[in-house]
């Protein structure tokens, strides 16, 4: 048949990357040139796919029988309109790719923690299951991991908002929703249409699979509710009757037949309780899809967390500089702060996506020093902060850097984590924190 993949970013090369394999017909869509697009696509063109860069026109649509979808391209698109009008199947990349996979598939979402919870819970897995594939929004794209699975695969996706819109059948044996707060304001209507797209992660979910959720994130426990998997909740804090939870010593999993160990608490390796709440996540879900009693604590003492999460940097004069610039709302802000009691010279800016400055205020007077703000939130950071502490505007993160090691003395932390998205000054989170680094690093003495 003939398929139309709208969006040619990684996820897109990959879905049409399949759809040619299946003898299909291709045609593919970008608002962008080839020549600016992120990766080569001359190898699909030279196999037959036809590529119309620089336009999203519907009449593109002439003839095709599926549009498959790349998850940054809004299904509110003039072209997936015109495609459900006319009655042609509208499918996320996710979905096409699920369609091809055998095997089975552990998913993970939520507005914070996606990164290191996937890594973390690929990890676990890794060190006991045969045939752990790791990806997703996270890295390498669902459809190019589906090749030679079989039924012992295991899939352990990180999946977003944009990519759970558009699934149909997409089935996770393990579902786990870490956190449901405003984000992507600028995609959906209210919190209510993100929140429902966050919870799709349990869509399909049979009485035999597991939902995993935050047992005190009232959005995440009212959306695996609906769910008839068996529920499974954590809590960073507190004793749950039923679930996972950090005690004073060690983090156990309750059950009806008592309490199983998951790891001693000395041995989590990453800092902030944010982070706890995610290894308690991942942790769980590992012994879900069968990682053996046991078998979390040795990978989980392993485990060194990503790049750009909290990343320790080193330090300049005595001061600690910290790397979070995957930190692109609010509440993200909100658990790193956590992460420190106070002495932190923190830097907010980029472009906004809607932050709830406010929410920032009692946090930042407890544990700040000093704000730095920077980019084009710049000024509406730097105002929301006022009346806390002390608050300097820079153009620039580049700016911004060497007057916030400047603010900073022995025993503070200097800690990036923008709450905004970083479009503005750079090409994406990773563009962000490794030139921070960088400059960082030029400071050092």
């Amino acid at each position: 048949m003939k398929i139309l993949v709208a969006g040619m970013g990684k996820s897109g090369f990959a879905a049409a990357d399949l759809a040619l394999r299946d003898g299909h017909r291709v045609a593919a869509c970008d608002g962008m040139t080839s020549d600016r697009l992120p990766a080569d696509i001359s190898p699909l063109v030279n196999r037959g796919l036809v590529f119309n860069g620089g336009t999203e026109s519907t009449t593109l649509l002439e003839g095709v029988e599926t549009l498959i979808l790349s998850p940054g391209f809004p299904r509110a698109s003039a072209l997936v309109r015109e495609a459900l009008s006319r009655g042609i199947p509208v499918l996320g990349e996710v979905e096409w790719a699920f369609r091809h996979a055998r095997g089975r598939v552990a998913a993970v979402t939520g507005s914070n923690g996606k990164s290191t919870t996937t890594s973390l819970l690929g990890a676990l897995m890794s060190a006991h299951l045969p045939d752990v594939r790791v990806g997703g929004n996270l890295g390498t794209p669902f459809g190019a991991l589906v090749d030679g699975s079989t039924d012992e695969t295991w899939f352990v996706l990180e999946l977003s908002s944009f990519q759970l819109e558009s699934i149909e059948r997409f089935r996770a044996h393990v579902a786990v929703l870490l956190n449901v707060t405003p984000d992507h304001m600028d995609r959906y209507p209210d919190f209510e249409a993100y929140a429902a797209a966050k919870g799709r992660v349990f869509a399909n979910q049979a009485p035999e699979d597991w939902a995993v959720f935050s047992a005190f994130d009232a959005h995440a426990a009212g959306l695996a509710a609906a769910s008839p998997a068996r529920l499974v909740p954590f809590a960073s804090e507190g004793e749950l009757p039923e679930g996972a939870f950090a005690g004073r010593d060690r983090a156990v999993w309750r059950r009806e037949n008592g309490d199983e160990v998951l790891f001693p608490m000395e041995d989590l390796p990453l800092r902030g309780r944010h982070n706890l709440e995610n290894a308690l996540a991942a942790c769980v879900a590992a012994r879900c899809a069968g990682v053996p009693e046991g078998g979390c604590a040795a990978p989980l003492a392993g485990f060194r967390g990503l790049p750009h999460r909290l990343e320790r940097l080193g330090e300049v004069h005595g001061a600690a500089v910290y790397n979070d610039s995957k930190a692109t709302n609010t509440d993200a802000v909100l658990k790193a702060l956590t992460a420190f009691d106070s002495g932190v010279v923190l830097l907010l800016g980029g472009k906004d996506k809607g932050a709830d400055w406010a929410s920032l205020r009692d946090e930042v007077r407890r544990r700040c020093k000093a704000v730095v703000a920077f980019g084009a939130a710049g000024p509406k950071a730097a105002e929301a902060m006022r009346g806390t502490v002390p608050v300097r505007l820079c153009p620039t993160l580049r700016e911004a850097t060497p007057v916030a090691l400047s603010m900073a003395g022995p025993g503070d932390s200097v800690v990036l984590s923008p709450a905004c998205a970083s479009f503005d000054e750079f090409e994406n989170y990773e563009d962000r924190g490794e030139r921070f680094a960088a400059w960082v690093r030029e400071a050092a003495p």
